[in-house]
């Protein structure tokens, strides 16, 4: 038994000891069981997934272009810039549309409320800097094959946010500080005295500067592939939402640590086992070998035991955050202790899904646990261009001119004279023979010449292409003179395959959406959504978070979160524009006068045009209201030949509208994206 293990015994005895109640210290050693239990299950989920992140070091390598060969021509990292800018340019548009429903009033109210929540989705997302997060997280789905984002509810009682920051910086200081103060006392540290009474001062003077305010809001968290531990009984990685239970390991300083779970003591706190940051390589140095990648390359901090890259500090907690679905609980603990970091808690606010976390993967194999990266699929021919490169390189420098000559018929000591000459530089020979002709005793040096078809890179850039889904005009580069129909084609296949991960992505951010919406009406008042969506929001509060769904359709608008197509956008709505015109025209005469049940069908007509086109909006904000309803005894205004009856009278300063033509294009109606 080590040390550690000697003085957690230790501990577990004095605490059962000082039990006040029978009862409490059997609760203490359940708690014990229980934390080993986990700390059994967690480990053993590592080592199940173990391969999966030495893939995860191994793709990393090759995204950083570390191939092992003499010239690394990163075509994979290129490929993962040029892909995050096409598939995902900017926050996705979110697009909420009241329900199907019968009766006007509650439509209305729907109405309403999908655009106050529409308002109060994207403002949070902006608040959250969800772009930042999800470029992140769309780079780890290429890279490894599958990125993650936690996103939770930050709700906190205090001071301004810019000032608060610094109030916990110094506060932050100051508990590290005073938790240094024994080792002062015992000689191995310099006195800190000056350094608290400087700290105490800048804190009573930040604190007079604020005001009391509530700040909460949207974090959103990227969180890397191997810091998220999905339960093994589940077959593949994207059935996440089924698993019993996911972990979420983090690192925090002992300081941090101490002030997040205040139920640590401080003999728990350095009882904890530490990690260290691993030290980057540099680049400099030789790169190891691709068949050299562990496991444990994939972590960003190591354990001391392990070859950590250095143990100076007190190095970081490894805690655990375990989100037990069975048992609808949170799990804190904290590697190396048998009490929980924090006291085990039911997620508030709930949410339908249960889970925080966001899987997204783009290349799932059928029947594997884990998804393919577009990394690993495309790895050998970046071997294969790498090693033409390099073979080349190494051709160039065996091609280099030069001389050879008769060693036999010069003077000793002058071929030494004559390799160490240098450019342009006189050099003196003594011939064996002093009558000898120079020229018939120096040649030119034979030389391979380079034959460009051994060096041809364009069928494996080709394929390169076809697993990535990117033409060379999109790389940046055209190798190849392609005709016009050959580059549509090529542009058609880019704009399926960047459809396809556009697709992807935007299903799992509207799965954000809605957890969104469920997390902001618990949490958010009538008064707050106003701050954000205007004095006339509609805001039901007290609704039941399953009923959300029965107001509302929450959902993302296809294709805003690429790179828009101006030209193509522009082109598309131009086409459709006079069918659109005539259809609100005739719509307003009907209206206007007042026969509102003939003006219902072409309404519907617009909104299945709209529909036909991939375009999800509100209709009626196109339409002139309907005119309020007539006083009783009112007759009808009289018809016009040809018109129904209650149409307005067609007068010289008002023409008839167009007739509409007999062969819209509904079905074949350009798509906007």
């Amino acid at each position: 038994m080590n040390d550690d293990s000697a003085q957690a015994a230790m501990q577990a005895g004095i605490d059962e000891a000082n039990a006040a109640t029978p009862e409490e210290a059997k609760r203490l050693q359940q708690e014990r069981a229980l934390i080993g239990e986990w700390n059994r299950r967690l480990s053993y989920a590592r080592d199940f997934d173990d391969n999966a992140r030495k893939q995860y070091a191994h793709d990393r390598r090759y995204a950083k272009g570390e191939s092992g060969f003499e010239v690394d021509t990163n075509l994979i990292g290129s490929n993962i810039d040029t892909m995050v800018s096409f598939i995902y340019a900017k926050d996705p548009d979110v697009d909420v549309t009241p329900a199907e429903s019968v009766g006007d009033q509650r439509y209305a109210d729907a109405k309403d409320f999908a655009r106050t929540l529409q308002i109060v989705i994207s403002r949070l997302w902006r608040m959250g800097r969800l772009k930042r997060q999800a470029r992140r997280w769309v780079r780890s789905a290429q890279t490894v094959g599958i990125g993650w984002l936690k996103v939770a509810w930050q709700q906190r009682m205090g001071r301004d946010p810019l000032i608060q920051a610094q109030i916990n910086d110094l506060q932050d200081n100051f508990a590290r500080a005073a938790a240094t103060m024994e080792r002062v006392e015992k000689g191995e540290a310099k006195d800190l005295d000056a350094l608290n009474a400087e700290l105490e001062v800048q804190l009573a003077a930040l604190e007079e500067q604020v005001e009391v305010v509530l700040s909460r809001g949207l974090v959103i968290d990227m969180v890397a592939a191997e810091d998220i531990q999905v339960a093994p009984g589940v077959p593949s990685l994207l059935d996440y939402q089924d698993a019993p239970w996911i972990a979420h390991r983090t690192f925090l300083r002992p300081e941090d640590a101490a002030a997040a779970f205040p139920e640590l003591t401080d003999a728990q706190i350095r009882q904890a086992a530490k990690y260290f940051p691993r030290k980057p390589e540099s680049a400099l140095e030789e790169t190891p070998t691709l068949s050299d990648v562990t496991a444990r390359d994939a972590d960003t901090y190591r354990s001391s035991d392990g070859g950590a890259a250095g143990t100076a500090g007190d190095g970081y907690l490894c805690v655990w955050e375990i989100w037990h679905r069975d048992a609808n609980t949170v799990l804190t603990l904290a590697e190396g202790l048998d009490r929980w970091a924090r006291k085990p808690y039911t997620p508030s606010p709930a949410s339908l899904r249960f889970y925080p976390f966001f899987g997204l993967a783009f290349t799932e194999v059928d029947g594997e646990r884990h998804p393919q990266s577009l990394v690993w699929r495309s790895r050998k021919l970046q071997d294969e261009i790498s090693r033409l490169d390099s073979n080349l390189a190494e051709h160039r420098r065996r091609s280099l001119p030069g001389v050879v000559f008769n060693e036999g018929e010069i003077a000793p000591g002058t071929a030494d004279k004559l390799m160490k000459s240098g450019t342009q530089q006189w050099v003196g020979i003594s011939p064996t023979n002093p009558n000898a002709d120079l020229s018939s005793l120096f040649a030119p040096k034979p030389v391979a010449s380079i034959d460009p078809a051994l060096y041809n890179d364009q069928r494996t850039l080709a394929r390169m292409e076809s697993i990535w889904g990117l033409q060379d005009a999109a790389t940046g580069g055209i190798r190849v003179a392609k005709t016009a129909t050959e580059a549509e084609i090529q542009q058609a296949g880019t704009g399926s395959r960047v459809g396809a991960m556009r697709d992807e992505i935007e299903d799992r951010l509207t799965e954000v959406a809605r957890y969104t919406a469920e997390l902001a009406l618990q949490t958010m008042s009538l008064e707050d959504v106003r701050e954000i969506a205007g004095p006339e929001a509609f805001w039901p509060e007290g609704l039941e978070i399953d009923q959300i769904y029965a107001l509302v359709e929450v959902d993302i608008r296809a294709g805003s979160s690429g790179r828009p197509n101006t030209a193509r956008d522009r082109e598309s709505w131009a086409a459709m524009l006079p069918m659109i015109q005539t259809l609100i025209d005739r719509i307003a005469q009907l209206r206007t006068g007042g026969a509102e049940e003939l003006a219902q069908p072409y309404i519907e007509l617009l909104k299945e045009t709209f529909n036909r086109s991939g375009e999800r909006m509100d209709v009626e904000r196109f339409l002139p209201p309907p005119p309020p309803p007539q006083a009783p005894g009112m007759p009808p205004l009289p018809a016009e030949p040809g018109m129904p009856a209650g149409a307005p009278p067609v007068t010289a300063d008002q023409p008839p509208g167009p007739p509409l033509p007999t062969d819209l294009p509904v079905p074949n109606a350009p798509v906007l994206q």
